[in-house]
């Protein structure tokens, strides 16, 4: 089975006023050129919004709740190279399997899910392709490294990508907890 690894480096630009800051990844991934995450490269109201850009991959965005500076998965809608992506998961299964974020992207379907409890390990599925994310490191050195299982193409990196910008907690029952509460409290607006 054919495995790659690609890993982006983490990049902020805090120039401006605090709303207009963007963070991300970006670097070089083999054959698939530049990459680049943007996140949130657009606000609408309480939304925001991840976006993928690169030299092959195609033009993806995730738009959802606002979860501190990345869209969470709470009323959220995707799109790849212009085209929405219905996105279905069932936030009251008890496993990592059961939660998992599903979609149908070109005619095939994908599974988003938690490999550990961990926030920061997850992997995108589909039949025959494999790509596992692990976001590392802190400050400067933080980085996003994708493990590719299996012939994957530039769509298949163009979702595991974006999905490095959004907040991911509700995929396992531990992080749906603390998200719950944090939502909860904002909506009260106890801290405003």
């Amino acid at each position: 089975m054919q495995r790659n690894t690609y890993t982006l480096d983490h990049w902020e630009d805090r120039s401006g006023h605090r709303l207009t800051w963007k963070f991300g990844y970006r670097g070089t991934a083999g054959e698939f050129g530049r990459i680049e995450v943007v996140y949130p490269s657009s606000r609408h109201g309480d939304r925001h919004v991840t976006e993928v850009r690169g030299d092959t991959v195609p033009v993806t965005s995730f738009m959802g709740w606002a979860y501190g500076r990345k869209p969470s998965l709470y009323i959220a809608e995707l799109s790849v190279g212009g085209a929405g992506i219905r996105l279905k998961r069932n936030r009251w299964a008890q496993t990592r399997a059961g939660r998992a974020l599903r979609m149908q992207v070109a005619g095939r379907e994908y599974r988003y899910v938690a490999t550990s409890a961990r926030h920061r390990d997850r992997a995108l599925i589909r039949n025959g392709v494999e790509v596992r994310t692990l976001r590392h490191g802190s400050g400067a050195r933080k980085k996003a490294t994708f493990t590719v299982l299996g012939p994957a193409d530039a769509t298949d990196l163009a979702l595991a990508a974006v999905m490095c910008g959004v907040n991911t907690r509700n995929l396992t029952r531990a992080g749906a907890v603390r998200a719950f509460f944090a939502r909860s409290l904002q909506w009260l607006d106890i801290f405003q």
